[in-house]
């Protein structure tokens, strides 16, 4: 018996055409959906959950606080868009974490998953990430890359014909490109 081992160099991902990076602001795609996340205590923080909130005004604050009760780590609600150019908001909720031993890789890979599983099942065509969780009090910038990119690829359908990745620094850009060409992406 002899066994053959075969290394391409590539990962084959269907539809990985369909993905867009961009520099830009997430407020401002107009797309079916923005994806977000916030902690579990329903506090913004950080600059692109500030600047959704901002974009939005005092109506997304109070539609979270009057319709999410006791929301559980790994949930994924739809929310109106209120005054952004989208149609929706997918929020994903996310634990607060303390120290970085508290960080797990299944938490921000399983929110992005559910966000595509979402926007399948909502019948929606296009949605937008932000760099999410890839701030200071999160996951490193590659690692979150790393993480938000297997969560969209692993649950790319034919559906969904658009997706951007909406990054605001070229630092930030070329580290999802980076992560992103691993799959095979070609830019």
């Amino acid at each position: 018996m002899s066994i053959l081992l075969s290394n391409s160099g590539t990962v084959s991902k269907p539809f990985l055409e369909r993905i867009q990076l961009l520099q830009g602001d997430i407020t401002m795609q107009a797309v079916d959906a923005i994806g977000i996340i916030i902690p579990q205590d329903l506090k913004f923080r950080g600059s692109i959950n500030e600047s959704v909130a901002e974009a939005c005004g005092h109506d997304l604050d109070n539609f979270i606080l009057e319709n999410i009760y006791k929301p559980r780590v790994g949930d994924v609600y739809s929310l109106p868009a209120f005054d952004l150019p989208c149609r929706h908001i997918l929020l994903g909720i996310m634990p607060y974490y303390r120290t970085e031993f508290d960080r797990k890789d299944s938490d921000l890979a399983q929110i992005s998953r559910k966000m595509m599983e979402l926007a399948r099942c909502m019948l929606l065509k296009s949605i937008a990430f932000p760099p999410i969780a890839s701030g200071k009090d999160f996951f490193p910038k590659p690692r979150a890359a790393r993480l938000i990119v297997q969560g969209i690829t692993d649950r790319m359908e034919e559906t969904i014909e658009d997706v951007r990745i909406v990054c605001d620094t070229p630092e930030m850009a070329d580290i999802f490109a980076r992560k992103l060409e691993v799959f095979g992406w070609k830019g």
